[in-house]
């Protein structure tokens, strides 16, 4: 119940949820960047390439939960609009 009242006050701003979830979807690319960068430095340096994969594997499931908060509200915030207006 404490989610939905929290989505419900987060969805009163349309922008700030698209916001929200483009913030998600940019840390998750970049984190599939990263991910992607340390498979070039395999053969030079082992532990940097383990260490990048590490924080892009981070910077991934971070991307997945902020994105996926912003688009639960943006959701929450159509299917409000859509049951008021009947």
């Amino acid at each position: 119940m404490f989610i939905i009242r929290w989505l419900g006050r987060l969805a009163q701003n349309y922008q700030r949820c698209m916001m929200i979830f483009m913030l998600g979807f940019s840390i998750f690319i970049i984190g599939l960047a990263v991910f992607y960068l340390s498979t070039q430095h395999m053969a030079l340096n082992p532990l940097l390439a383990e260490l990048m994969v590490l924080v892009g594997l981070f910077l991934v499931g971070v991307g997945i939960v902020v994105a996926a908060i912003g688009y639960f509200s943006l959701m929450y915030y159509r299917w409000y609009r859509f049951f008021k207006k009947k």
